[in-house]
């Protein structure tokens, strides 16, 4: 018997916030309350690339004519949102401690880190996003080619936020406003 797309989706993201429970509770119960000049900045960054980011997907997508869902809207932001940012960050965790073997030069530590970040980010989107949403890119928009620049600074600002500051909720809420816009954008339905 063949899973259905959302079974894999919900079953995907069930292992993920089991891992992320395993590993990262502190950070998930427990925000961490250093608001310093870089940290404010960092937020503010990682926002505004978010914005920018949604401006370049509206203009780079289409819908195909699909109606909006919902409960899709709402379910996906909120359950990818966190469950793929556990994923990431695990990423980001197992080549930071890779590097931590050899190294403790914390910009090192970091590379590694993000390194493993994008390549989780690069693997588990070609191999499971891109089966799963419908046909919803527009070769044509001249904003295109500022994607993939735009994913790069969205996985830099996130994998800074949780390198110094352990913050996984800032980011649970930036990743749900992605989720948010592409759901909008793509009008795809996890029930249907």
């Amino acid at each position: 018997m063949e899973w259905s797309i959302s079974a894999k989706v919900f079953t995907y993201w069930f292992i993920a916030v089991v891992i992320g429970l395993a590993f990262f509770r502190k950070e998930t119960f427990s925000y961490n309350m250093t608001f310093d000049r870089r940290r404010m900045i960092l937020l503010g960054v990682s926002l505004l690339i978010v914005i920018f980011n949604a401006v370049i997907y509206t203009n780079s997508t289409f819908d195909g004519g699909r109606p909006l869902d919902i409960a899709t809207v709402i379910v996906f932001t909120v359950g990818n949102g966190i469950a793929e940012t556990f994923l990431f960050y695990a990423a980001f965790v197992i080549g930071e401690k890779l590097a931590g073997l050899v190294t403790k030069n914390a910009w090192a530590l970091f590379t590694a880190g993000f390194v493993g970040f994008m390549i989780y980010s690069g693997f588990i989107h070609a191999l499971f996003w891109l089966d799963f949403l419908p046909e919803h890119i527009n070769q044509s928009s001249p904003l295109k080619p500022l994607f993939m620049p735009t994913q790069i600074m969205i996985a830099g600002s996130w994998a800074l936020s949780f390198f110094w500051y352990r913050d996984l909720p800032s980011v649970f809420v930036l990743h749900g406003l992605v989720d948010l816009t592409m759901v909008l954008n793509v009008k795809f339905s996890l029930f249907g």
